[in-house]
């Protein structure tokens, strides 16, 4: 899950560019936003550039992405140890921990094509990027998704990528798993399995139906049109509905 990714006071990094308060919720609308991993922070200012400070291995240093991050960015991402800039010209911009997903070079021809609004601005691709602890998952304008970060969790979606080739409406994400919620009403789930990456379980009540889903730190409920509601994931974190 982003981690308070909005700021509550704005903070004058710069005479000609402050930070203004941003919105809430993991990635702002092409404007001012402050944005928080486990251990750092990045802000996105008014000029479009970002700066960044706090543990540098947990995405405090982006020097590594210096000249990048000097203009053009629209919104900002975060797992718990990394951060990911979506840029009006379409590009994600990576840094911090590569096993918490501050590397995407992996996946960077995947990552750009088509047009789709964010806010004010207009990026190539990228509809929203979710995130777990370790990874993102970049929901594209056509409907696939692309992952990367810590391949166990979350950040390889390659037994699942026939499913997420297309058709996918949202993304939620638990600490370390992932499941999308596709056009069809049907579910598909990667990451963890303890934390609600397997969901064999479930499969057949997750084939069609599922209108939303919802995520605790190591399960998921999937709301179904009949008014029912399927679980799974970690029995101690809500993934077991029985009782």
């Amino acid at each position: 899950q982003n981690l308070s990714c909005g700021g509550r006071e704005p903070l004058p990094l710069a005479k000609e560019a402050p930070l203004a308060m941003a919105g809430g919720g993991g990635g702002g609308g092409g404007g001012p936003q402050l944005c928080a991993s486990r251990v750092a922070f990045a802000a996105l200012r008014a000029d479009g550039s970002v700066v960044c400070w706090g543990d540098p291995l947990g995405g405090g240093d982006c020097s590594s992405a210096k000249e990048q991050l000097k203009s053009g960015v629209c919104r900002l991402f975060s797992t718990n140890g990394a951060f990911a800039a979506v840029k009006d010209c379409g590009a994600v911009v990576c840094w911090g921990d590569a096993g918490w997903g501050g590397d995407s070079t992996s996946v960077r021809a995947a990552l750009a094509s088509g047009l789709v609004e964010l806010g004010a601005a207009v990026a190539p691709g990228i509809k929203h990027i979710y995130s777990s602890d370790h990874a993102f998952a970049a929901l594209k304008v056509d409907g696939s998704v692309v992952t990367w970060g810590h391949p166990v969790w979350g950040g390889d979606s390659s037994t699942v990528s026939r499913e997420l080739a297309s058709g996918v409406r949202e993304v939620v994400a638990t600490e370390d798993a992932m499941a999308a919620l596709r056009a069809d009403g049907s579910v598909v789930t990667w990451g963890d399995n303890g934390l609600g990456g397997d969901s064999s379980a479930v499969r057949e009540s997750l084939a069609g139906g599922v209108q939303s889903l919802c995520a605790s730190s190591g399960a998921f409920a999937a709301l179904k049109s009949d008014g029912s509601v399927v679980t799974w994931g970690n029995p101690r974190r809500g993934g077991n509905s029985s009782s």
